[in-house]
């Protein structure tokens, strides 16, 4: 009997080393420098008249820089799926001369306006490895919780929402070489809401899992239903840079 107790402790023993030998995961640190595209308007509740403003020739939104973190953890069960957790920030601020311009409490402005907008946005992302090789493949969900405020002449709003999105990774390895080359999205559409995301990128793997990485990324939101009265249809793009860490 005490060789068969020890047979299952060794056993047991040996599956926990395979697993923790196959655990493992990757963090990043990046700064998005992204230029802003779109419009926005506010109108307040039975009134029917506000400027639908273009973000960058009206409001004066200009190209500027955020951070971004990511999080990935895996494991070897296959049943139940990988985590990944992610937190972006986009923010702008502006000012520019404006003619005939209605914001919500704002009527029929002809001067000076300031604006921001501040727009966070934490992830949540549960995901399979359907290839796991020289090429790889990750499919999953990602439930987003967006946050912001915009401000313009001291009339600040402020909105949050979550959602869920679809969520896909794949990345090429090259041969004989410590270069991959990765495409990475999220994305959702339904009756007054649209959004999506995507990296396109290559990383340099220096040593021990420690690497750089650069490329492109885009974001587009367009909704009218964050809040009441508010509608805004914009895109921010630009070249990223991040270091990456895959343990």
């Amino acid at each position: 009997m005490s060789n068969i107790r020890s047979m299952l402790v060794f056993s047991v023993v040996s599956c926990m080393t395979a697993h923790a030998d196959t655990i493992g995961g990757e963090v990043s640190f990046g700064i998005f420098n992204h230029s802003p595209d779109g419009y926005a308007s506010y109108t307040l509740p039975f009134e029917d008249k506000g400027t639908t403003a273009d973000i960058v020739d009206t409001l004066g939104f200009s190209e500027t820089q955020d951070i971004f973190l990511k999080l990935y953890l895996e494991h070897p069960l296959p049943i139940l799926p990988n985590l990944k957790l992610a937190y972006t920030t986009l923010s702008h601020k502006g000012s520019n001369h404006v003619t005939d311009f209605y914001w919500g409490e704002i009527d029929n402005l002809t001067g000076e306006v300031d604006s921001s907008l501040s727009l966070e946005m934490t992830d949540a992302t549960l995901y399979y490895e359907i290839f796991d090789n020289w090429v790889n493949l990750d499919v999953g969900l990602t439930l987003r919780y967006f946050t912001g405020d915009m401000d313009v002449n001291h009339e600040a709003l402020s909105f949050s929402t979550l959602t869920p999105m679809l969520y896909a990774k794949t990345r090429f390895d090259v041969p004989v070489t410590d270069l991959s080359l990765q495409l990475e999205a999220n994305a959702i559409s339904y009756s007054g809401f649209t959004s999506y995301d995507y990296e396109l990128s290559a990383r340099y793997t220096l040593a021990m899992g420690i690497g750089l990485e650069a490329g492109y990324k885009a974001f587009h939101l367009d909704s009218n239903e964050l809040l009441d009265g508010f509608d805004a249809d914009m895109n921010y793009s630009g070249p990223y840079a991040a270091a990456v860490w895959d343990f």
